[in-house]
């Protein structure tokens, strides 16, 4: 009789039955819509975190700064973003300048999206409020003379 080039011949008592089988199925639980949610929102905020300060900086460390110049925040990302390009360039050649271009792109689009990751937090979290331990100290006139 022939068989197929798949087939084998076990007696039954030589079988085995694995139900899943997956290492991590034992070491981890099932991640569900809600985990993988929750997981998301913790990356975009620790990448946010990251950027936070720079992103601060460069808006309103700029207008704040005494002698802002209308168009000052936009020049501060700019240059950012040049700088970034300037960094993964490589202009010797064809092929250099293509995947120097590539990774170029692909750097400033992860700062865009490190900024943007910066103003979710900004928008969904809460600022601790800087003079909150603050001491203060109370005289009176009576103690200036």
């Amino acid at each position: 009789m022939m068989m197929p080039a798949n087939f084998s011949a076990v007696s039954e008592n030589e079988m085995t039955y694995v139900m899943g089988g997956s290492v991590a199925e034992y070491l981890a639980p099932v991640m569900g819509k809600k985990e993988w949610s929750n997981f998301s929102k913790n990356l975009v905020t620790i990448i946010g975190n990251s950027y936070l300060g720079n992103f601060v900086n460069n808006t309103l460390g700029v207008i704040f700064s005494g002698t802002y110049v209308p168009g000052g925040v936009l020049s501060n990302f700019g240059s950012d973003i040049s700088g970034i390009w300037n960094a993964n360039f490589d202009g010797t050649d064809t092929k250099s300048k293509i995947l120097s271009g590539m990774a170029g792109v692909l750097n400033v689009g992860l700062n865009i999206a490190g900024n943007l990751a910066a103003i979710y937090n900004l928008g969904f979290g809460t600022v601790k409020n800087g003079a909150e331990k603050a001491a203060i100290t109370e005289f009176s006139a009576t103690d200036l003379l």
